[in-house]
């Protein structure tokens, strides 16, 4: 029997992510996997970016908000190997955690690689890093440690650390940008088992729970059904999808997005919500009076 299975990802202040894909009983994996014997198809190779991504942003936008820092190293002359700038990074990582154990902080840290990847006219593109740190520490420190023992002595610098706090208006919008900035395709020249990001051992992880069966068939049919003619009508379709999840989960939908699997024809839903924002004071005032005038039973508890 087919249904949709739920799978819910709290993170952040207030951020929520929602997967919902049908799943089938009469489906059994093998119990032992076989190996390899074909090239990765192209679609899975997008889903597996995809999740590489949106694990990326979650880790971030739960650990880090305004008024930490961004950094940027890179290096002068002759950029390095792949290998030897992830070496260099690890160094600097480590650095950075004496640095804040001297200023009675613990680090936490999600770093990147970027670059290496080969150009038309033979060339690579230039090797740098994006890291994404904790306050507690001044800037300038930060970026001395970019410098070691050996650089400090010789007449060339290794390079420049450009930091920068995370600032923005709209609460975790600054590091939703830098989590998506982050997540964008690495390089394709890097050997296997590198990874493509990688964090310390203190970052904490979001809150999965998985849940099925709680979709009636009536609701699994009505989304099934929008998501199939969304790709006929797609904006109006696409707006009634995210009103209704928008109703189920009570919070405002910030993306959506609707893949139908070219193999089996399953259908996979990805949502992004954030939390309402709370009608200013003068607002509830005025709505407190109003239904106070109206002679109703029930009054809700405001802090007037």
């Amino acid at each position: 029997m087919k249904y949709i299975r739920e799978k819910k990802t709290r993170f952040g202040a207030g951020f929520l992510d929602v997967d919902l894909y049908e799943n089938d009983d009469s489906y059994f994996p093998p119990f032992k996997r076989a190996k390899r014997k074909k090239v990765t198809p192209p679609h899975i190779i997008a889903a597996n970016e995809r999740h590489s991504r949106d694990q990326l942003r979650r880790l971030i936008m739960h650990n880090f908000s305004a008024g930490d820092y961004y950094l940027t190293p890179t290096y002068a002359g002759k950029p390095p190997t792949l290998e030897e700038a992830q070496r260099q990074l690890v160094n600097f990582i480590n650095r950075l955690k004496r640095l804040y154990t001297k200023h009675g902080s613990e680090l936490k840290a999600i770093y990147v690689t970027e670059g290496g990847r080969p150009k038309g006219n033979g060339d690579c593109t230039r090797v740098h890093h994006h890291v994404v740190i904790n306050s507690g520490v001044p800037r300038d420190d930060i970026e001395r440690c970019w410098q070691g023992r050996q650089d400090k002595k010789a007449e060339t610098r290794r390079g420049y650390c450009n930091t920068a706090e995370i600032y923005t208006e709209d609460g975790e919008r600054g590091c939703e940008r830098i989590a998506e900035y982050m997540a964008k395709s690495r390089t394709k020249a890097a050997g296997k088992g590198m990874h493509r990001w990688n964090a310390t051992r203190n970052i904490k992880r979001p809150v999965e729970t998985i849940i099925d069966n709680k979709f009636s068939r009536k609701r699994t049919d009505e989304l099934l059904d929008l998501v199939r003619v969304r790709q006929a009508v797609k904006n109006e379709q696409n707006g009634q999808l995210r009103r209704l999840l928008e109703k189920r989960y009570d919070r405002e939908c910030v993306d959506v997005q609707t893949i139908i699997n070219p193999v089996t024809g399953r259908i996979y839903i990805s949502a992004r919500f954030r939390r309402k924002e709370e009608p200013p004071a003068a607002d509830l005032r005025q709505q407190y009076q109003k239904q106070k005038s109206s002679n109703t039973r029930y009054f809700p508890v405001l802090s007037l």
